[in-house]
């Protein structure tokens, strides 16, 4: 069964989720979340649940699905962990336009999802 299993080129797990095994692993072997994200399917935030996406996330996605995570977010976003704030707080606060702003600052109008490549 381990013969089966793709080793990686490295065995740190900082290796092992940057962006360029997370590349390769999405075009040779795709899961269901990334047919999700390619779909853009629709996940709106549903409320603070530990089963679903905080407010934050679906802000930033629009409301749609995405799994991506580590080179996507840059230090001034993950710097305060808006990912853990609860929908309250971020209103309360006024972050949800902090986060707004940070994210623009860093993606402009593109979507990073869309530099990404997928198996066919």
């Amino acid at each position: 069964m381990q013969g089966q299993i793709p080793r990686a080129r490295s065995d740190s797990l900082e290796d092992i989720l940057d962006n360029t095994s997370q590349s390769r692993r999405r075009r040779l072997h795709p899961t269901d979340q990334d047919s999700k994200q390619k779909r853009r399917d629709v996940l709106p935030f549903q409320g603070d649940t530990e089963e679903l996406p905080p407010l934050s996330w679906t802000l930033i996605w629009k409301g749609t699905y995405s799994n991506l995570f580590d080179g996507t977010f840059k230090d001034d976003l993950r710097s305060w962990g808006y990912i853990m704030w609860d929908a309250a707080r971020l209103e309360r606060t006024g972050a949800r336009e902090v986060l707004h702003r940070q994210w623009k600052a860093c993606w402009k109008d593109v979507d990073p999802r869309n530099r990404l490549r997928y198996a066919n």
